[in-house]
């Protein structure tokens, strides 16, 4: 989520009082990876188009402590294990 709806307010002190749960997911559910994965290996889907940037390892940490500013690209950032 981004811009104004970065940040889903909920009323706290209501959901601590009367003891809710707050459930839901952040994705997909897990029952629709069979499908999806099907749509990539028939080249229907291509997940690549959603990485914006790689970087090493050792770029990580500042690219962590970047999150919550203005991204350089727009897209995922993928760390990749061994330098690129």
């Amino acid at each position: 989520m981004v811009g104004d709806d970065a940040r889903a307010p909920l009323p706290w002190d209501l959901v601590v009082a009367r003891e809710l749960e707050i459930r839901g997911s952040h994705g997909m559910a897990a029952h629709d990876y069979a499908a999806m994965l099907e749509s990539i290996a028939q080249g229907r889907l291509d997940p690549s188009r959603l990485v914006g940037r790689t970087i090493s390892l050792d770029e990580a940490p500042a690219a962590l402590m970047a999150m919550n500013g203005p991204q350089p690209v727009a897209g995922m950032t993928v760390i990749l294990p061994q330098p690129h």
